[in-house]
């Protein structure tokens, strides 16, 4: 049997979202996060998660799920895990542990759930995890320190890290960084999400200060955007609606959840009188009034973009709205982003987005110059970039090697991808494991094969329209009772085209008849239709139905 460590993802390489990676060693298996990767503009699925195959196979295994922070690229994939396998311990912060609580809420799941602090430490037969404290844009978050009790062979994963010395948010753990550091770590995996973006992260307090002079300043409402998970931003921006007897108003489920989860994990006291009361609005001055939404990202069913749709109920944008958008889009959202925006304009509001003198966003990710210092201080043998696009990840490999790290210890990897070790040597195995994504719709999993052929349907109808057969059977005489009904939708027009429609009728019913006593076989049927009657059609062939009604 094969003891040698392995390092693997499930989800995260080459992608931003599902973050899933995965850690064997003889009979115990540790899996870090486990998330979700949004789809836009796709009614087919609501986004996808990891595939759960390998784990499953191996499911007595499984020692933990350890959760590095609480944002859905993380945790987002959890309760399609447990579903499977309801036994799994999940470990977490308290913070990423009262959002996961929040989504479990109604499943019928038995989770075993552990909060784990700065001093915990876990222990299972082949591993010994405990954490250190990043700095991020959620609280609660966490990097994992993982040691192979053997060996001593010693793997760092940071999660997702920035570094920010204000006085805003918790506070990356230095120390522990560096005393691993000096001790040597031999795998580090590090995000890679800014890599591409020199310098260093922007500091949150610049954000507030430009926040605090849009806000103090506006003449009328400021409706401002960020994501839900952004609670430091929300936290400064009750202080700034308290310096400047402004209140507040949310609007937007996850804000609401995120308030909850705040409270339960205890992060600091919420001074509720800066809330708005429904009864209170209408009295109350525009220029006192704060709304703070989602739909950063031009979500079509968020807050942000049913009021520029002006079809939010009770609200609508009025000539003199100062809208902040406090966020930047990533690529796949731009678009919707550009569409809210000019519908907004349109509307007489006034947008204040991220961009050149205003600093309206600070990424919760590390840029060049943190990542060179991330690596600096745990001064790894090996280099394992993760939770980013290919490119991103490409990017940090040349920032290790840069630095002096030799290119054949740095492992560029794809999901499937195994780094292997063989005590402290660690290479990229020469077995892959084949993932795919599992796709979710409404809370339940979808086959990426039952995925995969509804979108070739659509296709089909999107380009060639459908022909649908309907056939009238009667199973006692075994025979047609009447003529088969031919529909045609976005194909040919019926009524300009009667004659052609009455001689296909013919037909079916005479291909039907030939078959004698033998009920009509619809995948026959249809092959006839398409190789028989359309075989001299040049355009794209349409869609081809059948439905057989018994008596």
């Amino acid at each position: 049997m094969n003891t040698n460590l392995k390092v693997f993802a499930l989800g995260g390489l080459h992608e931003v979202g599902k973050n899933c990676y995965v850690l064997e060693k003889g009979e115990d298996i540790i899996i870090v996060d486990c998330g979700v990767k949004f789809i836009n503009n796709n009614s087919l699925a609501d986004g996808a998660i990891p595939d759960f195959s390998y784990l499953y196979q191996n499911r007595q295994k499984i020692k933990g799920l350890f959760i590095t922070h609480g944002h859905e690229d993380h945790i987002g994939g959890i309760p399609y895990l447990l579903q499977l396998m309801p036994s799994i311990p999940v470990y977490g912060s308290e913070f990423s542990v009262s959002l996961l609580k929040q989504k479990l809420k109604g499943e019928e799941i038995k989770e075993k759930i552990t909060i784990f602090r700065d001093d915990t430490v876990i222990r299972t037969a082949e591993f010994r995890i405990n954490f250190f404290r990043v700095t991020h844009s959620i609280p609660g978050s966490f990097g994992l320190i993982i040691e192979v009790l053997r060996d001593g062979t010693r793997i760092v994963i940071t999660g997702d890290f920035k570094f920010d010395w204000t006085e805003i948010g918790e506070k990356t753990d230095l120390f522990k960084l560096t005393e691993y550091g000096k001790k040597g770590v031999d795998l580090l995996l590090s995000d890679s999400t800014n890599a591409e973006v020199e310098g260093n992260t922007p500091s949150e307090t610049k954000v507030i200060k430009r926040l605090r002079n849009i806000i103090v300043e506006a003449i009328g409402r400021v409706i401002i955007t960020s994501f839900a998970s952004n609670v430091y931003r929300l936290k400064e921006i009750i202080k700034i609606a308290e310096e400047s007897e402004k209140k507040i108003v949310l609007l937007g489920s996850s804000l609401l959840k995120m308030i909850k989860a705040i409270n339960k994990a205890s992060l600091w006291k919420i001074n509720s009188s800066v809330f708005l009361k429904a009864s209170a609005i209408s009295k109350t001055p525009n220029n006192k009034l704060i709304i703070f939404c989602t739909g950063s990202q031009g979500e079509e069913k968020a807050v942000l973009s049913r009021l520029a749709h002006q079809n939010y109920p009770d609200w609508k944008i009025e000539p003199g709205d100062s809208i902040i958008l406090t966020s930047s889009p990533i690529m796949d959202n731009k678009m919707n982003v550009e569409i809210i925006n000019n519908k907004l304009f349109e509307l007489g509001a006034k947008i204040y987005e991220n961009g050149g003198e205003n600093l309206l966003h600070a990424s919760g990710h590390a840029c060049q110059e943190d990542l060179r210092l991330m690596l600096k201080l745990v001064n790894p043998t090996y280099f394992m970039p993760f939770h980013g696009d290919f490119r991103m990840l490409k990017k940090h490999g040349h920032l290790a090697k840069e630095m002096g790290m030799p290119e054949e210890n740095i492992f560029v990897c794809q999901n499937g991808d195994i780094v292997e070790a063989q005590g402290k040597d660690f290479f990229l195995s020469k077995s892959k494991l084949l993932v795919q994504p599992n796709y979710v719709f409404n809370r339940k999993l979808i086959p990426v094969k039952e995925l995969e052929s509804s979108i070739a349907v659509r296709k089909k109808l999107s380009q060639g329209g459908l022909i649908l057969v309907l056939i009238f059977y009667d199973k006692k005489k075994e025979q047609l009772t009447e003529p088969p009904y031919i529909f045609t939708y976005g194909f040919i027009n019926m009524k300009k085209h009667g004659d052609l429609i009455d001689d296909w009728k013919r037909k079916i019913s005479e291909q039907l008849k030939s078959r004698e006593k033998s009920l009509p076989l619809v995948e026959e049927l249809e092959k006839y239709i398409e190789n028989e009657l359309l075989v001299n059609w040049e355009k794209e062939k349409p869609l081809i139905r059948t439905l057989v009604e018994y008596k």
